[in-house]
């Protein structure tokens, strides 16, 4: 049974935005050709491929009825998600990437499960797939299960789970709803360069009530020299993450959602900065981050958020560990004093070692039974 709205066409839908992925493509589509959900409608959308990707969708389609495909000039994998947002007829959609793929339960495994328990969003883990390497899985262990009495417990969920990446930025891990979405109209921002996936994910979670996630790798990341994650600088995601901060204050301002609204900028841009400080000594890192945000359009928007940042708001929403890194980077910001920062960020470290272990201990023991 379908839970809450008259539905009809397909159970759920899959949107694969397609450019310049013509090595890869075949396997994509044959995962998703394989999918044990009965109910499936696959778009493909070809966002003005310059490769031999636009003509390969067009023969999928001719081979599987269950495959629609939308062509359009070159406008951005927003732009094309969004395109097929309008095509889409399912009760549930599912984001995948033209260069990645799916295990062959992806979509049955989310779609029962939200119908079983009424879920609003659906989350799993992934395997990161690197040529010549075995796969890393990047997902929780355990079952999760997150129900959102209003805003407050959002505003927590968003700073504790989904900013420190506990259960992910992408869109790609998740089943939606489409009443939801079109209920609400939203659609990614084509104006977003960068992390276009967190941005819709945060503000469709404003409207969630609840998330399931399944601690299994449902679906296959694969790294690669061309994608857009690789072909950008930590710089310019940097940036492009503060960009986007100061968008959706703008947008979700007077919601109660994220606000104080330095709550979620300062943990965004924190977990960016694990990335710089995998590779150099975190003061460096740090002085560096911030060199490359002095430079952007949005650097006044980031010394006001500094300015508003208060400890105790920080460590109550946020955690004692990670709201500790976000003040900070705040006060690094303010008076170029990296104490608080370093000092957080090897507590943090420590606290991620000793879980690790423990994680490694109890599937070791799991796996002896």
């Amino acid at each position: 049974m379908r839970r809450g709205w008259p539905v009809s066409g397909p159970l759920a839908s899959v949107i694969v935005p397609v450019y310049n992925v013509e090595p890869y493509l075949a396997q994509c589509v044959a995962s998703l050709r394989g999918q044990t959900c009965p109910d499936l409608e696959i778009i493909l959308v070809d966002d003005g491929s310059t490769d031999g990707s636009g003509l390969l969708c067009d023969g999928f389609a001719r081979e599987d009825p269950r495959i629609r495909v939308i062509h359009q000039p070159n406008a951005g994998v927003s732009a094309a998600r969004n395109a097929g947002l309008e095509a889409a007829s399912g009760s549930y959609v599912c984001f995948v990437d033209g260069d990645d793929w799916a295990e062959e339960t992806m979509a049955a495994e989310a779609v029962a499960a939200m119908e079983a328990g009424g879920w609003d969003l659906c989350a799993w883990g992934m395997n990161i797939v690197e040529e010549g390497a075995e796969p890393v899985y990047a997902g929780r262990w355990r079952e999760e299960l997150f129900r959102f009495a209003g805003p407050a417990a959002r505003r927590r969920f968003l700073c504790r789970w989904v900013l420190p990446c506990r259960v992910g930025w992408s869109v790609y891990c998740r089943a939606f709803r489409r009443e939801i979405i079109d209920r609400h109209g939203l659609r990614f921002d084509t104006a977003c360069a960068l992390f276009e996936d967190l941005d819709f994910l945060v503000r469709y979670i404003f409207y969630c009530r609840n998330l399931y996630y399944l601690p299994r790798p449902l679906y296959a990341y694969r790294q690669h020299s061309a994608s857009a994650m690789h072909t950008s600088t930590l710089e310019r995601q940097l940036a492009g993450m503060l960009h986007m901060v100061r968008r959706q204050e703008e947008g979700l301002r007077g919601s109660g959602f994220s606000e104080p609204f330095y709550l979620y900028g300062g943990m965004a841009l924190v977990a960016l900065l694990w990335s710089f400080t995998a590779r150099e000594p975190a003061a460096e890192a740090l002085a560096r981050a911030v060199r490359s945000l002095e430079g952007s359009g949005d650097w006044d928007y980031l010394t006001a958020q500094a300015r508003l940042a208060d400890r105790a708001e920080l460590r109550r929403w946020c955690g004692r560990r990670l709201g500790d890194q976000a003040g900070g980077l705040f006060r690094y910001v303010l008076t170029g004093a990296p104490a608080d920062y370093c000092r957080a960020l090897a507590a943090q470290e420590r606290f991620t070692a000793l879980r690790a272990r423990k994680n490694r201990l109890f599937h070791r023991r799991r796996g002896e039974e």
